[in-house]
């Protein structure tokens, strides 16, 4: 398997942002992926944007920064550049973890023959992925600190949904979930939380079975919340929705660093326990209650959020991201993504006004 680990200094952090292409007459998703990379085509550093599953989706990926203090100063500006390209291309620009009213088997897939492959594979449940992630990278020295942080990252998978929570509402109905995302995602294969690796070697052989079986071409058909990147070099946290408010994706990406270089301090945990906080914040967002299966105590998940970051303190002082990670504690006092589009619509009395909420406050 080829690796990547050690070719950057550890703990360099970056973003992949999954963004909503709306009609702006209609406020519907709109499949303008292609446009919108042709209008990009040399306004951007190459490889920054690029297509998903769906054609109402476009990727924004950052480049490798030092510390999260740079790639908050960085994300507004490049998320301003691609909300004009996608306006020349005829679309709106949105961040939420669903769109509250578009059918999502009715949007198109992409061209690239990957993802014209998994629709084949899979059938519906690939047709249900009009979804929108925040994915951190994490460079990591070899597999062993990347098998280590996968785990102290997959225990605190659950509070990461708590705090991402951005995605009430599926096709014109309040789910009643904080987190429709995590569940629609869920439908897909080797998706969820992690396998509880011991080792790299463990890792790898896992890997490497279900190549011969038949089920992967490679790794990265193991759509986990969290996983090894071995080609980059980094772990990858997938659970969050996409964050309307870039400063949020910053102070996720701070949690996600700060875990990730103290990962020796978090004892692995059984994925099934974790499981059972990963419902809970699903459907209840920083109301939920979490239980703490080693200290056998139940805890608010807004609570957790500030005994978490004040534990991670000192590594945030090594990081250059102490700013950011106490971001963490300014989401867990106010209303989540969810709560937010939820008072919109009380207000406004249609999921339109939402969508309009939504492009305004995205960039």
């Amino acid at each position: 398997m080829e690796t990547r680990f050690g070719a950057s200094p550890p703990y360099t952090v970056g973003v992949e942002e999954e963004f909503q292409l709306i009609d702006p007459r209609t406020r519907a998703l709109t499949p303008k992926i292609e446009e919108v990379l042709a209008a990009g085509d040399g306004e951007l550093p190459e490889g920054t944007l690029a297509s998903e599953l769906s054609a109402s989706c476009l990727e924004v990926r950052t480049p490798a920064y030092a510390s999260v203090a740079e790639l908050a100063r960085a994300l507004p500006a490049l998320r301003a550049r691609v909300r004009r390209l996608a306006e020349r291309s005829g679309a709106r620009l949105v961040s939420a973890g669903a769109h509250p009213f578009s059918p999502a088997a009715e949007q198109p897939i992409t061209g690239k023959p990957r993802y014209r492959k998994v629709d084949e594979e899979m059938g519906w449940p690939a047709r249900m992925q009009a979804i929108y992630g925040l994915h951190v990278h994490v460079a990591v020295p070899g597999g062993e600190e990347a098998v280590r942080a996968v785990s102290a990252l997959a225990r605190h998978v659950p509070l990461f949904i708590a705090l991402s929570a951005n995605s009430p509402f599926w096709e014109g109905r309040d789910t009643r979930l904080a987190s429709v995302r995590a569940k629609v995602f869920g439908l897909i294969p080797r998706s969820g939380l992690p396998p509880r690796f011991a080792s790299w070697e463990e890792f790898v052989r896992h890997v490497e079975r279900l190549v011969r079986a038949g089920s992967i071409r490679d790794y990265t058909f193991c759509w986990w919340d969290v996983r090894p990147h071995p080609k980059l070099g980094t772990v990858e946290l997938r659970a969050p929705d996409a964050q309307t408010d870039p400063g949020r994706t910053a102070a996720l990406a701070a949690l996600c660093q700060c875990l990730a270089a103290a990962a020796e301090e978090f004892e692995p945990e059984d994925p099934l326990l974790t499981e059972e906080n990963k419902w809970r914040a699903t459907r209840h967002g920083l109301e939920a209650e979490l239980y703490d299966f080693s200290g056998q105590r139940t805890v608010a998940a807004r609570r957790a959020a500030e005994e978490l970051v004040g534990r991670l303190l000192p590594v945030a002082r090594e990081l250059g991201c102490e700013a950011e990670l106490e971001g963490v504690l300014e989401i867990s006092r106010s209303a989540t993504g969810a709560d937010r589009q939820r008072t919109v619509l009380a207000r406004e009395g249609s999921l339109k006004s939402v969508v309009d909420y939504l492009a305004e406050a995205t960039a």
